[in-house]
């Protein structure tokens, strides 16, 4: 008789991102058999760690939230008992734009005392903020108790009738109205403050205010005003706490194993590595971008598939760089930053607005020894730009990074004071051979005021026991958000009953 113990799991996650690691540790948590299959050599995706002579460079400069009241990594760690190393940092950035440095107090107070000193207009800029914090709040509070939103059947509708209050309901006009609109509303759309806001919104909504739902665009222009962390050693540590718990449960995550097919087969699915090893589960759940979906799955799954990847075909690629320096740097000096280019121009090359810098923090020994210092640095660039430069793409690559070098002298305090130890960079080139990701595309799909509330891809498929998460479905982009989805598909898998109780 053949074993079948090391091929056959209660349930196989593609991909090791924060959303598929989430709903895995959670199933791990309920002691069903899970098997988490990972391109890369290291977990995380785009939340992870990797080496290089000698350093650690996060996979983007990222800032990380999720931990407060009603959010979604707070409900993980509740839920599982995971403990996530991390530090809070206050402040949790700055942002340089047109000679103004903006603190990004966490204190609201504070923070609002701060928009007045930089934009003027008092009465507007408390309006607005006060507006979007309460919106903010209500979407954290509602979105942890609506786990099958976007609603896909007559049932979804009914529990999302009997589990909110009504006195929430208002929040929901906010779906309709741009962050342009409330903007203009409260009489606070400037020139530097539209500049402000819209590189701001890129970071979290992949989009600018005229085209991002002020419902979405509350909770992307205030997270800094929730607590932020840093985690040392770098985001991989994250990763392998909650890899340590799903294998001390009797799950597996496997590395340098690129899932090529899923098909179904007989009470389930069966997943194919690169290496021809099949795995099979009654319950799949990809865990990767929905173009790179369409490319695995087979038979009556494709056409799916395929309408979902064409449906929403647009998203950004970014140009990261990784730098070493040596530390002249203030004491007090946050360790993220936003450098905006000179006046309300775009980068030459990249076409960027801004760029985002996370730091090593000092004493992290880890990342990088004594007197040295980590930078992460990326902005948002054309994807497809840099699959069509041919012989040039290594001199345009070089261009790049030169004018990005030359933002950080330009604005970033310290860094003309330290040496440069190494700089390297990465393009959607890069980020599709490293991380696999189609054309290179990172932080999901962008907010539009075209799409509607409803309109996401579904975490659910028409396919029984087949779920996705990730930044390209509900509810999107960062760390905080593909956690919640994970919690989601979790939820939707134990609702319809997919899986045996194993208490075992």
């Amino acid at each position: 008789m053949t074993d079948t113990s090391n091929t056959i799991y209660d349930a196989i996650v593609v991909g090791s991102g924060m959303g598929g690691m989430t709903t895995a540790a959670m199933l791990a948590c309920d002691r069903h058999r899970v098997l988490v299959l990972e391109a890369s050599h290291v977990p995380g995706g785009c939340s992870s760690s990797y080496k290089r002579k000698g350093y650690i460079f996060e996979s983007g400069a990222t800032t990380l939230i999720g931990f407060d009241q009603h959010q979604p990594l707070k409900f993980l760690e509740e839920a599982t008992g995971i403990k996530i190393p991390r530090v809070e940092l206050s402040p949790s950035m700055t942002v340089h734009i047109n000679g103004h440095t903006i603190t990004r107090y966490k204190d609201r107070g504070k923070w609002v005392d701060e928009a007045v000193r930089v934009f003027g207009n008092e009465p507007g800029q408390r309006r607005f903020w006060e507006k979007a914090l309460g919106v903010s709040d209500t979407v954290w509070k509602v979105s942890g108790r609506n786990r099958h939103f976007p609603p896909k059947s007559v049932k979804d509708w009914l529990r999302l009738a009997f589990t909110n209050n009504p006195f929430d309901a208002p929040v929901l006009r906010y779906a309709f109205k741009s962050v342009a609109d409330v903007m203009k509303e409260c009489g606070v759309d400037t020139p530097l403050f539209r500049r402000f806001v819209d590189q701001q919104l890129l970071i979290t909504a992949q989009s600018v205010a005229a085209d991002t739902p002020f419902l979405f665009g509350a909770a992307g222009l205030t997270y800094t005003n929730y607590s932020n962390y840093y985690v040392p050693g770098g985001l991989l540590n994250m990763v392998n706490a909650i890899r340590s718990y799903i294998e001390d449960r009797g799950g597996q995550v496997q590395t340098r194993s690129r899932v090529v097919k899923v098909e179904e087969s007989m009470g389930g699915y069966s997943v194919i590595t690169d290496k021809g090893v099949v795995f099979r589960a009654p319950v799949v759940i990809g865990n990767i971008p929905v173009w790179n979906a369409a490319g695995i799955m087979n038979g009556r799954m494709q056409p799916w598939f395929n309408r979902m990847s064409a449906r929403y075909d647009e998203a950004w690629g970014a140009f990261t760089m990784g730098v070493v320096t040596t530390d002249a740097y203030a004491d007090d000096l946050p360790i993220h930053h936003q450098l905006h280019a000179g006046h309300g121009i775009s980068l030459p090359v990249t076409g960027a607005g801004s760029v985002f810098v996370s730091m090593s923090m000092r004493g992290d020994h880890a990342r990088a020894p004594e007197g040295h210092r980590v930078l992460n640095i990326s902005c948002h660039t054309d994807a497809d730009k840099w699959f069509n430069l041919g012989d040039s793409y290594d001199k345009i690559r070089e261009e790049a990074e030169n004018e990005i070098l030359g933002l950080l002298k330009e604005k970033l305090p310290g860094f003309t004071a330290s040496e440069v130890l190494m700089s390297f960079s990465g393009t959607p080139v890069t980020w599709q051979n490293w991380v696999y990701r189609h054309k290179g595309r990172v932080g999901g799909l962008p907010q539009s005021m075209d799409r509607s509330l409803l309109d996401w891809t579904p975490a659910r498929t028409p396919f029984p026991g087949l779920y996705l998460c990730g930044d390209t479905v509900y509810p999107g982009q960062g760390i905080p958000g593909v956690t919640l989805g994970g919690i989601n598909v979790y939820y939707m898998i134990k609702q319809n009953h997919e899986l045996k109780t194993n208490q075992s």
